[in-house]
């Protein structure tokens, strides 16, 4: 009996990084096949295969939508049936990724006091998540108002597998509420383990990815040299 327990666990281990996938499938928004816009192109630098690429409304971060990767050198990606609207890229690899997400209209006016709480509150959030790596922050200053928030959230302790962490990108929604800022909504983008060498992939902002506009046909936006700015 204690030889079938083992080997139902040794099992189960096996295929969590599987159900993972799953789960992150889900997070992604349903497209409707009556809308014909889209966005199609390619990676020209870096010169790497792309782990994922999402579509992003900046008037509705809940929606993400997940692209298709093609291509030899799965370099290539399309979205499609996307509703008529702007869009913002994030752009995934094994060790970086980069993003034109725009977090806020205008110049951002969060002072230091304000940067030093939504820390303070972001590594508060989610003890199972053992660190949290601010990579960009915008938002208005004062009671009431908004900040958004992209974070990787990492638990760097091998799971039941042995060797994988646990790490996920996230979009965070925050609204000051005196005291200090609270995680209105959290977005998960990308949750996925991942090996200790790719806990912490370097962060790019790209303004060339943000404001794509989608309208009733697939918009070719050509081969892309990506740069941080």
């Amino acid at each position: 009996m204690m030889k079938n327990l083992i080997s139902v666990v040794f099992l189960l281990a096996l295929i969590v990084p599987a159900s993972a996938r799953e789960e992150r499938y889900r997070l992604y928004s349903k497209t409707d096949p009556s809308d014909t816009g889209g966005i199609k192109g390619s990676i020209v630098t870096p010169s790497k295969p792309l782990v994922a690429i999402l579509a992003i409304p900046p008037d509705e971060p809940r929606l993400v939508y997940n692209g298709t990767i093609s291509g030899p050198d799965r370099r290539e990606f399309i979205f499609k049936n996307l509703p008529i609207r702007k869009y913002d890229l994030f752009v995934i690899y094994d060790d970086e990724f980069y993003e034109g997400l725009n977090l806020h209209r205008g110049d951002s006016t969060l002072t230091e006091e304000d940067h030093a709480k939504i820390k303070a509150t972001v590594d508060k959030a989610e003890k199972y998540f053992l660190k949290k790596y601010i990579h960009r922050v915008e938002g208005e200053s004062g009671r009431g108002n908004e900040a958004r928030v992209i974070v990787t959230y990492l638990r760097d302790k091998a799971s039941t597998n042995g060797s994988d962490h646990r790490r996920s990108f996230r979009l965070l929604m925050m609204k000051d509420v005196g005291p200090g800022w609270q995680i209105a909504r959290s977005r998960d983008l990308y949750p996925t383990w991942t090996k200790p060498q790719y806990n912490n992939p370097k962060h790019h902002y790209v303004k060339e990815l943000g404001r794509i506009r989608v309208t009733d046909a697939i918009k070719d936006i050509g081969g892309l040299r990506l740069s941080a700015n």
